[in-house]
């Protein structure tokens, strides 16, 4: 089966999705305290576990439009979503070896893009 574009850009809106679902969490955990009404009042909790929902559901309709193998390694993604959110939004730094595994994973998803079209 031919990997489909939409396939790809869908998979990699999904690990948007996924990271920003963590950056919920993150801020949850600062705030939660372990008792029913604690979890439920939580906010931040149930936005991520949306979140997170909502991209599972979106990466199943994603893989119906190509190989798992191509697809898959496309989630690598979110590693670099949650550093630049968490730059943003958690005022985290980026330092020289951060910005190197994004290149690395940049690159290795070019390779396995580009591999998977010499079938």
């Amino acid at each position: 089966m031919k990997t489909q574009l939409w396939a790809v850009l869908l998979v990699a809106f999904c690990t948007l999705l996924t990271s920003a679902g963590q950056l919920f969490y993150k801020l949850a955990a600062d705030s939660l305290v372990f008792t029913p009404m604690g979890i439920i009042t939580n906010y931040y909790l149930w936005i991520g576990g949306i979140i997170y929902g909502t991209s599972a559901l979106l990466f199943i309709v994603a893989l119906r439009g190509g190989d798992l193998s191509v697809l898959y390694p496309v989630v690598a993604l979110s590693f670099i979503w949650v550093i630049l959110l968490s730059r943003f939004f958690l005022h985290e730094s980026i330092p020289g070896l951060k910005i190197g595994g994004i290149v690395f994973i940049l690159g290795g998803i070019w390779l396995i893009g580009i591999g998977s079209n010499r079938k």
